[in-house]
This record gives structure tokens, C-alpha cells and sequence, in this order.
């Protein structure tokens, strides 16, 4: 049985009406644009201990507790059929508090602080750790942020080699993110640009030229690395620096 509409209402607001799994985290709740008069409605409240004997998750724990709003979670539709299959083995009852409390920790910190919400759910994505990993990788080459007077060119095409075979490797990973894969693409080109000018002179290539090269690449990179800071709230450590 359905919680009652006061209680689903209240896990909705205490949830921004965002679905509550840290995979997912997609809104609920929308516009029909074809009728100002109607809206759209993706979320449901979910039973964390189900109700019936034979439901997912389900202990005799009494009815008052069961239809409880302690006992319940708002999750998309999608994610609500997900954690209730196979008697929802896959899913247990903590691991969907741990959610529903980290959730709504969440939800009202940004409130209180009126900030975004976004860079902080996609903080819990496995495409922001693919972001994160991107600006670990980039802060440790020196080839991104070291005077060229101090780097030897052919060193410089080789690091450029392993960070371009390193982006296009993490790229493969990103999930239905069309943003985050163009940031890594542009990254690549940045690179790729670079290793074409200098490869088949690097032991040749002067200083400066090479200086030239490298500051090009760095301030368009930089753009990159800014998206990956606002938009995916990732931390730009180490001497690399973003540009606006």
C-alpha cells in the first residue's frame, strides 16, 4: 500500500522532489509544456522496510512504523523498481537510510547556504570521480604548469602522449554525459595540437617556441578545467590553474 499523501508530500519537499539514490539524484518533478495547466511527476515515496510479508525488505515491525515517514525515502520511479527487485536483496535497509539521511543533510545544508545543488549531486556520480581523476592526472605533469626553460622537450611529447592515451581511455567511461565528454575531448585536442607541432622536431625545438606552444595549450585547457570546477565541483589542486 501507498504511503498516505501527506507523508509522500513530506519526503518530496524534504528531498527538493530529487530522487534520493546518490546514482541517480535526477529531478522529479517538472512542467508538461504542451498544457500550463498540468506537470510531471517522476518521483514516488518508497518503502525502505516492506509493508506486506512476501515485499522487499519487509520485518513485522508494526503498521504505525511501516506507513511512518521514518520509513520512507522518495526515489524516481525507475530507481524505486530497482531497489525493490529480488526481493530487494541487492538493496538493504541501510544502505537506503544511509541515502535518505546523506540526502536530505544535503538539501538542507544548500538551502540554509543558497547555494546550487548541482555541483554537489553530481559530486556523487562516478562521472565526477572520471572529472576528479582528469584534474589529479593534469596536476601532475609538469608539461601543464612548469616554465619551459626547466623542461626537456622530448620528456614534454612523452608526458603529452600519456595524458592523451590517459583522456581517451577515462572518456570511454563517462555515462549519458555529453558536457564532461566534451570537456575531456577538448582537453585531448589541446594536447594533441601541441605533439603535432613539436613531435618530429622535440630534440631540436627551442626553448621559447616550446614556451609558446605550452602557453597556448595551458590557457585553453584552463577554460577546460574551469568548467570541471563550477560545474562538477571538482578540486583544482597542485600548481595548475583555471582560466575564466
Amino acid at each position: 500500500m501507498a504511503f498516505n499523501a501527506k507523508v509522500a508530500e513530506m519526503l518530496a519537499y524534504r528531498s527538493a522532489y530529487i530522487c534520493n539514490n546518490p546514482e541517480c539524484n535526477t529531478l522529479t518533478v517538472g512542467a508538461a509544456l504542451n498544457d500550463s495547466s498540468l506537470k510531471l511527476k517522476l518521483g514516488e515515496a518508497a518503502h525502505i522496510i516492506g509493508e506486506k510479508p512476501k515485499a522487499a525488505r519487509h520485518e513485522n515491525i508494526g503498521k504505525e512504523k511501516l506507513s511512518s515517514i521514518e520509513n520512507g525515502i522518495w526515489l524516481c520511479a525507475n530507481c524505486h523498481t530497482m531497489i525493490d527487485k529480488i526481493d530487494g536483496i541487492e538493496f538493504k535497509k541501510e544502505e537506503l537510510y544511509d541515502w535518505k539521511e546523506k540526502h536530505e543533510k544535503m538539501i538542507s545544508m544548500l538551502l540554509k547556504t543558497h547555494k546550487s545543488p548541482v555541483p554537489l549531486l553530481v559530486r556523487q556520480t562516478d562521472n565526477f570521480d572520471l572529472a576528479q581523476s582528469l584534474v589529479d592526472f593534469l596536476s601532475g605533469k609538469g608539461a601543464f604548469y612548469e616554465p619551459a626553460s626547466i623542461e626537456n622537450p622530448t620528456h614534454v611529447v612523452l608526458s603529452l602522449d600519456e595524458t592523451r592515451k590517459f583522456i581517451n581511455r577515462e572518456m570511454k567511461k563517462i555515462q549519458l554525459d555529453v558536457e564532461l565528454k566534451k570537456v575531456f575531448s577538448s582537453v585531448s585536442k589541446c594536447v594533441q595540437e601541441v605533439m603535432n607541432e613539436t613531435s618530429r622536431s622535440a630534440q631540436n625545438l627551442d626553448v621559447q617556441e616550446l614556451d609558446d606552444y605550452l602557453t597556448v595549450m595551458r590557457r585553453k585547457v584552463g577554460k577546460q578545467l574551469k568548467i570541471l570546477q563550477d560545474k562538477y565541483g571538482c578540486s583544482i589542486t597542485g600548481q595548475i590553474t583555471t582560466i575564466v
